[in-house]
């Protein structure tokens, strides 16, 4: 059962990461039926293996799972707009707001940070209605971007708005909502589809800047969006075994992945490196395998580099512990 449940998850992972990069992409073309659940995915899938921890002990946990990564992300961003400054006119200008602005990708690992955070706290406080609590923080943020604009800095709106992702997947697993929702499978398929097309459509989810334009509609939207996504990794790893390991794989380094997704998002410039596609509709399918192609070789680098590795898998004191894990994920 272990076994099965860390493939499912791991796919799905890897299926949600490729989605974002996909959407972005693709913004114009499909992005808002991406955009509609492709982050809720992320928040849904931490908060169903969430464990309480003491306060402290978590904080300093998550901060060398997260916020070493993201200042990983916002130090080489840094320095990579500072050399193009340079090339351009010739003068060194550190743009330090990258650290707090979350204009990047990267803004994701701090919201994570600050949901898993949040959540800790009503759980601690308020386990029996840890759900409706959620659900009141994250509304906050929804209304108050239907009457004025909610800066990302920190990302603190975002982690209001993650939190009840986040407690909704830790309420999946308690409640063994998967189980259930089996014997009701054609029903809830057909209601997920609904819903997230409605949202996908009619609605807008943005959670970078705490955007929810149907509100407790969209919030349904985009969770019917990761059931959907849950279904399809489901039918990928008991029937197509080659997809399967690539995508469990994807999911294992989600992290590394999003990271470099996040600093290749600002550089390079992948519409001028793919100018021979010009005139064609092949533009943005090139853009795409390169973007994987880019990714794949920074997996590649990261797995070969102890410093790298150490940064985004803090917890693994040893190779023989990740090729345990890897070969268990694939299998």
């Amino acid at each position: 059962m272990e076994k099965t449940r860390i493939a499912t998850f791991d796919i799905l992972k890897g299926l949600g990461i490729l989605l974002v990069i996909i959407g972005h992409t693709f913004m114009k073309e499909i992005g808002s039926f991406i955009q509609a659940f492709h982050m809720p995915l992320f928040f849904i899938v931490a908060g169903y293996f969430f464990k309480y921890q003491p306060f402290l002990l978590q904080v300093k946990r998550d901060f060398r799972r997260l916020i070493v990564p993201y200042l990983f992300v916002v130090i080489a961003i840094t320095i990579i707009d500072s050399i193009k400054r340079y090339w351009q006119i010739g003068v060194v200008d550190f743009n330090i707001g990258t650290l707090y602005e979350c204009g990047t990708p990267a803004w994701f690992l701090l919201a994570l940070f600050g949901s898993k955070l949040l959540f800790n706290l009503i759980y601690c406080y308020t386990e029996r209605h840890f759900l409706l609590v959620a659900f009141s923080l994250s509304s906050i943020p929804c209304i108050i971007t239907h009457f004025i604009e909610i800066s990302p800095a920190f990302a603190i709106g975002s982690s209001f708005c993650g939190v009840f992702f986040y407690a909704f997947g830790y309420y999946i697993r308690r409640n063994d909502i998967i189980f259930k929702l089996d014997k009701y499978r054609l029903y809830v398929l057909v209601s997920s589809l609904f819903f997230w097309l409605n949202t996908s459509i009619f609605g807008a989810v943005d959670m970078h800047y705490s955007i929810f334009k149907l509100w407790i509609i969209d919030f349904i939207g985009a969770c019917s969006g990761v059931y959907l996504c849950f279904v399809v990794s489901k039918v990928l790893e008991l029937r197509f075994s080659c997809t399967r390991r690539i995508l469990a794989l994807a999911g294992y380094y989600s992290l590394v992945i999003y990271a470099f997704h996040a600093i290749e998002y600002v550089f390079p410039d992948w519409h001028q490196i793919a100018s021979f596609s010009d005139g064609t509709n092949l533009r943005p399918y090139v853009i795409l395998m390169l973007r994987l192609l880019f990714a794949s070789v920074f997996v590649s680098i990261t797995i070969k580099t102890p410093v790298l590795y150490s940064l985004f898998f803090p917890e693994l004191i040893n190779g023989s512990n990740t090729n345990c894990k890897i070969k268990n994920i694939v299998q």
